[in-house]
């Protein structure tokens, strides 16, 4: 079991200023939104399905991450034949259908439908005109995005416990091969508790 730390802020840009200072240049996810973020047990559960189906690869990095109910999309970098590409993956129901101008179509299923861009913006476009962008994380102001299997590993790990009370969704994270880090929003509860920001941390922050 790796080292697990655990701080409360009572406000956001304090939480976030650690959060960004704790990172470093590891690859990390933030929000789209200020909305309640991305809810964190689809999260592991749509990891997991994809892994064992082979929509997506563990070396895959992942750019952008979107849930709601049984709905999912993605965009993941990946080397194909030497290049490297960016792949949308996302629900055929449930969402506007947009067929995009650069993408190249590669999965269409009954539940799902894939895109294959050249350009990261153009797939991260596509992604943010279809899910609208709400509760989703998106790879930014890092100089890389996490690979996949460092997201089921520390996701697995944290789940081990403890969390805080409704911490049931997650603001933003960073993902190295040595440590993580998670900022959880605040929650309010029916007996007049509340529960500030909160950043969890396990492993090492800083990559040597």
């Amino acid at each position: 079991m790796n080292p697990r730390s655990t701080r409360e802020f009572s406000d956001r840009a304090e939480a976030m200023a650690e959060f960004l200072r704790a990172a470093g240049n590891a690859p990390r996810l933030l929000p789209a939104d200020d909305g309640a973020g991305l809810p964190l047990f689809h999260a592991l559960g749509a990891l997991q399905w994809t892994g064992e189906t082979g929509l997506v690869r563990g070396d895959d990095r992942v750019h952008a991450a979107w849930f709601v109910g049984e709905s999912a999309a993605t965009v993941v970098e990946r080397q194909v034949d030497g290049k490297t590409v960016y792949q949308y993956f996302g629900p055929r129901l449930e969402t506007q259908q947009v067929v995009p101008a650069s993408g190249r179509s590669v999965v269409d299923e009954p539940f799902v439908r894939g895109y294959e861009f050249t350009e990261r913006w153009s797939a991260l476009a596509h992604f943010l005109v279809t899910t609208q962008g709400k509760g989703a994380l998106l790879s930014l102001l890092s100089a890389r995005a996490p690979e996949v299997e460092h997201v089921r590993r520390w996701l697995l790990e944290l789940l081990q416990g403890p969390l805080p009370d409704a911490a049931d969704h997650l603001m933003a994270v960073w993902l190295s091969a040595i440590g993580a880090g998670f900022l959880f929003p605040p929650a309010e509860f029916a007996d007049g508790r509340r529960r500030g920001w909160t950043y969890i941390e396990l492993g090492s922050s800083r990559e040597e």
